[in-house]
């Protein structure tokens, strides 16, 4: 019980240090959100939660971890980490989903849409909350 009740005592320390994203910031809320639209093709399944420097979420089959760095509208993703599994018909797209996560450059927020450009200012991801 003591072990316990300590685990929950520094569990509780560590996440009230972790400064939360406000959703009046330019940066996007800390939460989950839907990929819908992956290189202009709509998509459903892919996933992405973050935390102040984690990201992680699913390609529609597999799990995926990786840092992640959010400066002004600036967004950094990856390397990204995910788990093997084999899922019919939805390898493609999760291929592209991971890379379009790790070449995102910047962000803006419209409503409750969050939309993701490459380097090159071209939308590559677009997610719903």
């Amino acid at each position: 019980m003591r072990l316990t009740t300590a685990f929950l005592i520094v569990g509780l320390a560590l996440a009230a240090s972790i400064p939360a994203l406000a959703e009046d910031d330019e940066s996007p809320p800390a939460a989950s959100w839907a990929a819908v639209e992956l290189n202009g093709n709509p998509v459903d399944g892919p996933t992405l939660d973050y935390t102040a420097d984690k990201a992680s979420g699913t390609g529609g089959c597999n799990r995926f971890t990786g840092p992640i760095s959010i400066e002004d509208d600036a967004i950094q993703i990856g390397p990204l980490a995910s788990t093997k599994m084999l899922c019919e018909g939805k390898s493609e797209i999760e291929s592209q989903y991971f890379a379009a996560l790790e070449a995102a450059r910047s962000f803006a927020i419209d409503r409750d849409m969050l939309i993701v450009k490459d380097d090159g200012g071209k939308v590559i991801l677009k997610f719903k909350k």
